[in-house]
């Protein structure tokens, strides 16, 4: 289990998350979000993750704040995930990165956790026109999560 993580807070519903990264008095309000995708599906939800602006209310998605807690704050998406799934078993998610960079960071991260994430859930990625079980060493262009054995496909 990851052990490196931000206590998290999360709605209801579990489709939204804060917390607060946290590196040498710098403080940085983060937010998960699970938004439904109803014109794709009942059960299609996009995955959302960025810096939270209290002022207009909104994921920043495009910030960069190279707080040097990268690690810590992927391992707490990675918590919220799991909880996502325990309220919404029969869901699928979907995640790109904001940027090609970011993908390539979430994919990174991904990569380094995978049989501990390969345990409880079912990760694809999209290459070249077509969806694929998710394999190290492949650049995909965005993933698609289910829990494990889920009988999902796109």
């Amino acid at each position: 289990m990851l052990k490196d993580y931000y206590p998290y807070e999360a709605n209801a519903g579990l489709t939204s998350f804060k917390f607060t990264s946290m590196v040498k008095g710098r403080k940085i309000n983060k937010v998960v979000n699970f938004t439904k995708l109803v014109s794709i599906g009942e059960h299609i939800y996009n995955l959302a993750f960025g810096d939270y602006d209290e002022n207009e209310c909104k994921i920043e998605v495009f910030v960069v704040s190279n707080n040097g807690d990268r690690d810590k704050m992927l391992n707490t998406v990675a918590l919220t995930v799991l909880d996502f799934f325990e309220a919404h078993p029969d869901s699928v998610f979907i995640a790109r990165g904001s940027t090609p960079s970011r993908t390539r960071l979430y994919q990174m991260g991904i990569n380094k956790n995978l049989d501990i994430i390969t345990t409880r859930l079912d990760v694809f990625g999209f290459n070249q026109y077509k969806w694929e079980k998710f394999q190290s060493n492949i650049n995909y262009e965005s993933f698609y999560v289910t829990k494990r054995n889920s009988s999902f496909t796109l």
